[in-house]
């Protein structure tokens, strides 16, 4: 989580929803909290000391992935993935 001049927010909580589209699958979601009983396979993931992190898995396909990242009061942020 970035504040809004992009410097770390280390103690941010928020709650992250991620979404994929194109040739790929969201594999995994962690946080890096050992303690957390937040299930790996979950489409969301509250973000621990401001991070969390999405794993994203190829469909055995070439061709583009769209990873979404969308938090309340926050821009929802994207990246594009080229499988190969």
């Amino acid at each position: 989580m970035l504040d809004d001049r992009g410097t770390l927010v280390p103690d941010a909580g928020n709650l992250v929803r991620f979404s994929i589209a194109g040739k790929g699958k969201l594999a995994a979601v962690d946080n890096g909290l050992q303690t957390s009983m937040e299930s790996f396979q979950a489409s969301e993931r509250r973000a621990f000391n401001g991070l969390c992190l999405a794993v994203v898995q190829s469909k055995e396909q070439a061709g583009a992935i769209t990873l979404k990242a969308q938090s309340d009061g926050l821009k929802e942020a994207s990246i594009v993935i080229t499988a190969k």
